[in-house]
Order: C-alpha cells, then structure tokens, then sequence
C-alpha cells in the first residue's frame, strides 16, 4: 500500500481501505439475485397500480412545469430542466400507451428462439404503434442527459 497524507493531513492508504474492508460483509449479506429488465406486474391490479403511478407521475411533472413556467426563472440550467420534463411527460404517455396496447397484441406476433423473444412481427399500424411504445429509451435517455446539463449548470454556478 502506498503511504502518504492527503490534503487535510491524513495518512492516504487508510482513506478507502476502510470502507473497501467494512463494505464486504455487506456485500455479502445483501448481495441480489439475478435481475431482469423486464418486471412483469401480477393480475390486473398490478397493471392498474402501475398505470396510476405513470398518470401520477405525469401529473407531478405538469405541475412543475406549470409552476416553473409561472415563476419564470431564467438562467443557466432551467431550459434544459424544461426540456428534462417535457421528454419525461412524453415517456410517461409513450409508456402508459404501450402498457395499455400490450394487452391487445397477440403473442404470435412474439418470435421465439430457446424461450427467449427475439423479435417482433409487424402486420398492421396498431403493431407499429405498439413497437414504437417499446422504444421509451429514446426519449428518457435524451431526458436525464437534459437533467444532467441542467445539474451541472447549476453547480457552476
């Protein structure tokens, strides 16, 4: 281990050392089974409860435009923030759309290889609709990049 002082005069090798030894056990007591990206919510209340978490959440995030749009702060960061809750209102919609179509599409448009989807079979303007809802990356990814100009403008500040 090397040995020094950091700027506040302590010695450096004992800095991370401790954390990195204490955060072992913790490691290992609350290590996580395998996780999927897709979570599937069970029996009709399940989808019900999510859906209201989306239409809530849209509802907070109008709020805080609406009232950031009455405040008229201007400056570095709060355009981008804008534009941060305009794409997480439109993904919020995009989402809740797609939730709602899942239920209509048939599972023959699913394509199968070893009990894995792979693919997707488009036949009509609703499966292109409903595809497009699976693509919700393209907007939120757009929107915390949004976020994070936003933060950092506000830190330089």
């Amino acid at each position: 281990m090397l040995r020094g002082t950091t700027s506040h005069g302590e010695p450096a090798g004992y800095t991370i050392l401790a954390p990195l030894i204490l955060s072992q056990p913790a490691a290992l007591l609350f290590s996580a089974a395998q996780a999927h990206a897709v979570q599937v919510h069970g029996g009709a209340e399940g989808l019900v409860s999510h859906q209201l978490g989306h239409l809530l959440f849209t509802l907070a995030m109008v709020v805080l435009l609406f009232r950031l749009g009455r405040s008229r702060l201007q400056g570095s960061g709060w355009h981008q923030f804008k534009g941060f809750l305009w794409l997480i209102i439109f993904w919020n919609v995009l989402t809740f759309t797609g939730h709602w179509m899942h239920h209509s599409v048939g599972s023959n448009h699913f394509i199968r290889v070893n009990n894995q989807i792979t693919a997707f079979q488009i036949n009509s303007g609703f499966d292109l609709i409903f595809y497009l809802t699976r693509l919700d990356h393209l907007l939120l990814v757009p929107a915390f990049i949004l976020l994070l100009l936003a933060i950092r403008n506000w830190s330089l500040e």
